[in-house]
């Protein structure tokens, strides 16, 4: 295992994500377990002996150790009090630093060997979690997560305990690294149902005898564990009398239970009660080649990733939870849906309000003749000889343009306030719409904290009729811009037929009359006459004349222009009418200026969220080296 590679970033992910969740949700941070990740950095494989009160948790590991190595003398009154550890000396410091992130004000007796078998193998005898001190409880739970194996030890008067269930939910252990120990085994052979007489005593029938027993208690106890809500296969499970690891103490200590030291009564059962013995010894000895014997380099890294992997699926789902996402999205969902909230919108506004305002904005609209001014503007910036004539002479071209394409000159009346429809006020529509969003979703708002966020009516009326009042000006705007969008740039043949024009009649016209004189009449005085005639194009008269004529034209051309801009812009508008634009706009803006304001803290909430959780389900756990998926899954 690489120590200097410590995996410990998913670990403080899902722990910055539980506490953002925890502030985002306003409620306590889910309980995570996260010393799998911690478990990674060291070699050791940490045992712990779990159960609850008098269980003989002490007395399994002296008959693991095949020695006392540990004494508890109150055993049957306070019980096991602190963690008790038993670590080889060269793992010492090691396991001191593990079992150091315990927290304070909990302490741990340490005691050392060198039996080198178990050289990497920790055993830690962990209080009694259901006795009657709740300090117990808690250290459990403290020193749950930096375990790697876990030894369940029950006994036959406690197989069905659901509190050692919930206390199993709370280790987060990988199932193939948590072994099931039924102590006190020898209380299956319970006063009062001795067994069966053998008839001749035969060796074969005992040995059958004993069999068929060990198989059915094997059957009780894993039924027992599936009812309990935590099945075990059969290699997880393990039968043993810890007290009476000996078969003659085994034999001699079901003789008393039977009220028959001697077996004078029993005797003919004795000996499949040695076979039951015999049994019971062999499943010890199968637990100690579980627990105690070197766990190999690649093993434990296998162990630690299936322990990880395992704690991280456990935690992501207890903060699934833990904070009900499903449902808070589902309902922040609900409150931002977009069908629910026009559908909210339009109860509050009413069937006729959105027609009455429409009616009334209208009232602000410029009449055909300003708009074809604005439009007329336009289109002469494209010309610059007509600019020269529009400038002086634009109220012409619109008199005589009005004429040919008449138009409404008139504005209809102004409506002092559009919003106020049928006795209710835009201010009073609006918060009918706050007070029913805030009303269907009072869970999720007060969850999450949210009316105090959620704008006034008053300030969302005053914004929203303050842009509904600059929709007639872009509306006109719009009419403009689809009445030009056809519009194209004049051409060079245009431009030229311009110039022409301006020079034809103040100088190109009275110049070729007089050259064309001077060609028909060859006389000398005709010559003159001609002459004459082309010096006088130049006087002021003429070029005024010319200019006149020129000036007509252009403003004929002008009057045409605006005649046909008027034509556009009525056709325009009654196709606004026809298609309800100002309607439809009313009803975009009322969604912008209210609907996503009101719902502004909901989309917000949805959103963090959504980021939250796509955050938890994509924390990724690092690879260790040496630990395949294939492996992991049968780390048993």
């Amino acid at each position: 295992m690489n120590r200097n590679e410590p995996p410990l970033h998913a670990a403080r992910e899902l722990q910055a994500i539980n506490h953002e969740l925890s502030s985002l949700l306003h409620v306590e941070p889910a309980a995570l377990s996260l010393g799998a990740d911690a478990a990674l950095l060291d070699e050791l494989v940490i045992c712990g002996i779990l159960g609850g009160k008098d269980v003989g948790k002490s007395t399994l590991i002296n008959a693991l150790a095949r020695t006392a190595v540990s004494v508890d003398g109150e055993e049957v009154g306070r019980g096991t009090a602190i963690p008790m550890v038993y670590v080889h000396e060269a793992m010492e410091k090691v396991a001191r630093s593990r079992l150091g992130a315990i927290g304070r004000g909990i302490e741990a007796a340490v005691t050392i060997h060198r039996a080198e078998a178990v050289r990497n193998a920790v055993l830690v005898d962990l209080p009694d979690f259901d006795s009657e001190f709740s300090e117990h409880l808690q250290i459990v739970r403290s020193v749950a997560p930096l375990l790697d194996r876990v030894l369940w030890v029950q006994t036959p008067r406690k197989i069905g305990d659901r509190a050692w269930v919930a206390m199993c939910g709370e280790v987060i252990k990988d199932g193939g690294n948590v072994l099931v120990v039924l102590n006190k085994a020898d209380e299956l052979l319970a006063d009062g149902a001795p067994w069966e007489p053998s008839g001749d005593g035969r060796f074969a029938d005992a040995a059958a005898s004993a069999e068929r027993f060990w198989h059915a208690q094997h059957e009780w106890v894993a039924r027992s564990l599936e009812a309990a809500g935590y099945p075990q296969p059969d290699q997880r499970r393990f039968l043993v009398s810890a007290a009476y690891p000996e078969p003659e103490a085994f034999v001699t200590r079901i003789g008393e239970r039977w009220d028959d030291p001697g077996w004078s009564r029993y005797g003919n059962d004795r000996r499949a009660v040695e076979e039951v013995a015999t049994l019971a010894g062999q499943e010890m000895e199968r637990l100690r080649a579980s627990v105690l014997r070197a766990v190999p380099e690649k093993q434990t890294r296998i162990i630690k990733a299936s322990n990880r992997e395992h704690e991280h699926r456990v935690n992501v789902a207890r903060m699934e939870e833990h904070f009900d996402l499903e449902r808070a999205l589902e309902r922040l969902a609900q409150a931002c849906d977009p069908n629910y909230l026009q559908e909210v919108l339009d109860e509050a506004m009413g069937p006729d309000y959105g027609a009455a305002v429409t009616e009334g904005l209208r009232t602000h609209l410029r009449p055909d003749t300003a708009l074809a001014d604005e439009l007329l503007e336009r289109r002469v910036e494209r010309w610059p000889l007509l600019r020269l004539v529009h400038w002086p002479f634009g109220w012409l071209s619109r008199a005589l343009g009005r004429r040919i394409g008449p138009a409404d000159r008139s504005a209809p009346g102004l409506v002092a306030e559009p919003f106020f429809v049928q006795g209710r006020s835009l201010g009073e529509r609006i918060e009918s719409t706050r007070s029913r969003i805030l009303g269907d979703h009072a869970v999720i708002g007060g969850q999450f904290r949210l009316e105090g966020e959620v704008p006034p009516a008053s300030a969302l009326a005053q914004r929203a009729s303050a842009a509904a009042r600059r929709l007639p000006s872009k509306l006109e705007q719009a009419i403009l811009e689809q009445v030009c969008e056809h519009d194209r740039r004049p051409s060079v043949l245009g431009r030229a037929v311009l110039w022409f024009l301006l020079l034809w009649f103040p100088f190109l016209q009275p110049i070729a009359e007089g050259c064309l004189q001077m060609y028909v009449d060859s006389g000398a005085w005709d010559l003159a006459r001609g002459a004459y005639r082309i010096v006088s194009a130049f006087s002021a008269p003429h070029l005024l004349a010319g200019f006149a004529v020129v000036a007509v034209i252009f403003v004929a051309m002008v009057a045409g222009m605006y005649a046909r801009g008027l034509r556009a812009i009525r056709q325009a508008r009654r196709g606004e009418r026809e298609a309800p634009v100002l309607f439809e706009a009313l009803d975009e803006l009322l969604v912008a200026e209210v609907v996503v304001p009101l719902t502004a803290p909901f989309h917000d909430r949805l959103e963090r969220l959504t980021a939250l959780r796509s955050r938890l389900g994509t924390v990724n756990l690092p690879a260790i080296a040496g630990a395949t998926p294939d492996e992991r899954s049968t780390a048993a």
